[in-house]
């Protein structure tokens, strides 16, 4: 009797499990019934979500979480997620990776997933009809771009890293839209001609970071490289801006159709954050390409050479790495300003300085004749006198003019030529042009005496602040003000209107320094940001102070040995001229 009673026990409850088993198939959800359902709230396009499960499989709740956060292009954060710090108590069932997945989703803002009174998330627990009704408020707010996920993270005691990403967009295209107006005679500013395409487009594309509508056409056998079209007085002032960038221009009119700017996407916008205390015994610093001035060299690689905690791209640059606007590097005056132009100075104990800094200059002679000096350690763009020394590099640049070698504070030779002059790593060669160099022929001599007298004040004439200043990099536009929000400066205005990738330094209520690079160009990942927006994002952080620096394919952030950001560039991280380092 015994043994039958066992028996008939036993089949109970193989006949229940079988019946439990069966009724919760009925009731999961299938893989091809969630991707679906998915597509239809994220109106995704067919295909946008592959069916990498088997179909008709029921779909478990960390599948489903994985699916979700790849519809949504929010995998790019799973580096970010922090496992050791999750309160949940059913995780150690799953690898370390697939407990990133399933914490993420839990952790978005409105959460996909929530735990349980016990604190369980049940990730291998299929997912049912019911709580699939449930999700689905949930992912059409997604839809509408209603997500959010943002962290912090204490690097150290004096540097903190912050995380976001908002928003969502199920396009992930830029549609053109068809051209509006009228043809006509109009006038373009060509900048160079070159037989090599990918030159062309390396010098279209340096135009564009500094925000001048730039093209690339090809006419015969070379690739001229235009800016425009603007009207006759417009293109005057553009060529004369130019040529203070290092950029030689000659107008030609041509036949031109309007032109067409592409649809700025709505979609996410992914931003990295450090805020850096200034009370740290690290040390903020403004470091130079190669130590040179007419360099580049990629940001991480800056930071690894400089043995660098931390690193990001700094100021605007042209194409051969010249920095456009103020430089100073421990003391020395590498750069002259830029008109329209903001600055940031960094003093010997990590505190900022913003403003608008001015530039004087001269070479002063025995006999008491002056000149004033126009520019240091850039081209001569004519009629000047340019200042050279060994951060430029080994020789001056190739154009004519002359030369004037000075060591010791004595002219040692004063020659006409072409350039090239090897540069006196003890001294410092003065180059004129035009009007400069009669001045040079007649007061320059061989054996006299010359001193060169260099100054950056701030306009504002608040000196007291600005002379203990270490480094100062001048960018735009200023994004704030003494706490009022920008921007100012004198700045184009695609660089202004357009998302870009940013980067940004700025001060903050509590006297912390932020460093914020916001990526772009990639609609999936994210699609950057226009100046006034971010501006409205810098008001989430408190500052007080900022002011926007390069972006555009130079945005780099580097934290402790990774890029940890997505550089828009196709070939990756882009070489630059100057970046700020934490070491």
């Amino acid at each position: 009797m015994k043994k039958k009673h066992l028996k008939l026990i036993l089949f109970s409850l193989i006949v229940f499990s079988f019946f439990s088993l069966s009724v919760q198939a009925q009731d999961a959800v299938t893989w091809r019934e969630f991707s679906q359902e998915l597509t239809r709230l994220l109106q995704l396009p067919p295909g946008r979500i592959p069916d990498f499960g088997e179909g008709e499989k029921p779909i478990s709740r960390l599948e489903a979480a994985k699916m979700v956060i790849q519809a949504l292009s929010y995998q790019d954060l799973l580096s970010f997620v922090d496992t050791k710090s999750a309160d949940f108590s059913d995780l150690d069932s799953i690898s370390p990776e697939d407990q990133k997945w399933i914490i993420l989703a839990s952790t978005l803002e409105p959460p996909l997933f929530q735990g349980d009174s016990a604190r369980r998330l049940r990730p291998k627990d299929y997912l049912t009809r019911e709580e699939l009704s449930h999700l689905k408020e949930r992912i059409s707010r997604y839809a509408q771009g209603e997500v959010k996920w943002q962290r912090e993270k204490a690097i150290n005691q004096y540097i903190t890293i912050l995380v976001k990403k908002e928003g969502f967009s199920s396009s992930l295209s830029l549609e053109t839209p068809e051209p509006q107006g009228q043809t006509g005679r109009q006038v373009m500013l060509q900048v160079g001609a070159f037989q090599d395409q990918e030159r062309a487009e390396r010098t279209s594309s340096w135009l564009k970071e500094l925000g001048y509508p730039a093209q690339v056409q090809k006419e015969g056998n070379l690739f001229k490289v235009r800016v425009g079209p603007y009207s006759t007085e417009e293109a005057s002032q553009v060529s004369a801006r130019l040529q203070k960038q290092g950029f030689v221009s000659y107008q030609v009119t041509v036949e031109t159709t309007p032109i067409v700017t592409p649809i700025t996407p709505v979609g996410p916008f992914f931003s990295l954050g450090l805020l850096f205390d200034p009370r740290s015994p690290l040390r903020l610093e403004i470091a130079l390409a190669q130590d040179r001035v007419l360099e580049r060299e990629k940001t991480s690689d800056i930071a690894r050479r400089k043995g660098a905690i931390f690193a990001v791209n700094a100021g605007f640059f042209a194409e051969d790495g010249d920095p456009l606007g103020t430089l100073m590097i421990e003391g020395r005056i590498l750069s002259e300003p830029q008109e329209g132009w903001y600055s940031v100075g960094i003093t010997e104990d990590n505190q900022l300085l913003f403003g608008e800094l001015k530039f004087r200059a001269q070479a002063l002679v025995e006999n008491g004749a002056t000149y004033p000096i126009a520019g240091i350690n850039r081209r001569n763009n004519g009629k000047e006198l340019v200042f050279y020394d060994h951060f430029l590099g080994e020789k001056t640049p190739q154009q004519e003019g002359i030369e004037s070698i000075i060591i010791g504070g004595k002219v040692i030779e004063t020659k006409k030529g072409e350039g090239g002059t090897v540069i006196p790593t003890d001294g410092f060669i003065l180059q004129g042009r035009g009007e400069a160099s009669q001045w040079m022929g007649q007061n320059l001599i061989p054996g006299s005496s010359v001193k060169v007298r260099i100054s950056i004040y701030p306009k504002d004439e608040e000196w007291e602040k600005w002379k203990d200043v270490k480094y100062i990099l001048s960018s735009g536009p200023l994004l704030f003000k003494d706490g009022k929000p920008g921007p100012f400066g004198n700045f184009q205005k695609d660089i202004v209107v357009k998302k870009h990738p940013r980067t940004a330094i700025a001060q903050t209520e509590e006297g912390k320094i932020l460093f914020l690079v916001v990526d772009g160009r990639n609609p999936a990942h994210s699609v950057g940001l226009t100046i006034p927006e971010l501006v409205e994002e810098l008001k989430n952080y408190r500052v007080i102070n900022a002011l926007n620096l390069d972006g555009g394919g130079s945005t780099t952030f580097y934290l402790q040995g990774q890029v940890l950001n997505r550089p828009s560039d196709p070939l990756g991280e882009r070489k630059v001229s100057t970046v700020f380092i934490i070491r």
